[in-house]
């Protein structure tokens, strides 16, 4: 039995892992994309449409505003990482780009506080996909200023209790780690681990990219999301064939 990998046991324990996206044509696409979305200087036939109070998402669909949406993960050589990671090959559900607005008070509450996506508590029905989905988010810094995006509480997803709260207690300060935005991090989750979404303290917001993996065999729970899964699929079969010429 091979010895496992520093990286995969990282992220095993801690849920959460920190990557460079490789700064190659479809990165500088990609970046030039997001400057004009976060801008409002949308291409025709897309829009910015509100989904939480504070945040707007881009419709009708992220994957088709520019096929750098997708080609970004080729290039930094994603589907290779997933592999590396969770020992399987990984497929991508959804994909959404968000925009996340100041609204102006001092104390801005998250649209998404501090939550497992996959939970059962005592009470209450079962929640979230099992085994869970990863989320591959990333924060671009559009207007070059430093804002915290993301607090996420590490190996929360190894300790899970069916008592609400007492869960939530083990939320302390020495197990909450940061993700800052970044033009060349991006930041891959266990989604079944705490994770809370920061507001922004700047006027101008802060864009998200938000990419979900899942197995092949769990597409089907998002059957509005087909044409992106058939779009990457045949990105990934190209992807692997190239990797073995």
């Amino acid at each position: 039995m091979n010895e496992t990998s520093p990286i995969r046991a990282q992220f095993h324990y801690q849920g959460i892992i920190a990557i460079n996206l490789k700064e190659g044509p479809a990165h500088k696409r990609f970046i030039k994309c997001l400057d004009d979305i976060a801008s409002n200087n949308l291409k025709e036939g897309f829009s910015l449409e509100q989904k939480y109070p504070t945040t707007a998402d881009l419709r009708p669909n992220a994957y088709e505003y520019d096929e750098s949406v997708l080609d970004v993960l080729f290039e930094a050589d994603v589907p290779t990482l997933l592999r590396g990671l969770l020992g399987q090959e990984m497929y991508l559900s959804v994909a959404q780009i968000r925009q996340s607005y100041h609204t102006g008070e001092e104390e801005q509450n998250s649209y998404m506080s501090w939550h497992r996506d996959v939970h059962w508590y005592q009470g209450e029905k079962q929640s979230g996909n099992i085994p869970p989905v990863y989320k591959l988010i990333f924060y671009p810094n559009i207007t070059g200023e430093e804002q915290s995006c993301l607090h996420f509480c590490m190996g929360s997803h190894l300790r899970v209790s069916a008592d609400k709260q007492f869960d939530y207690k083990q939320i302390t300060e020495d197990t909450v780690v940061t993700v800052v935005n970044s033009n060349i991090g991006y930041t891959l989750i266990n989604t079944s681990a705490f994770h809370h979404a920061i507001p922004p303290k700047s006027k101008s917001g802060q864009l998200r990219v938000i990419y979900s993996f899942c197995l092949e065999s769990q597409l089907d729970g998002e059957p509005e999301h087909s044409k992106l899964h058939e779009m990457y699929k045949v990105k990934l079969k190209e992807y692997n064939e190239n990797l073995h010429k």
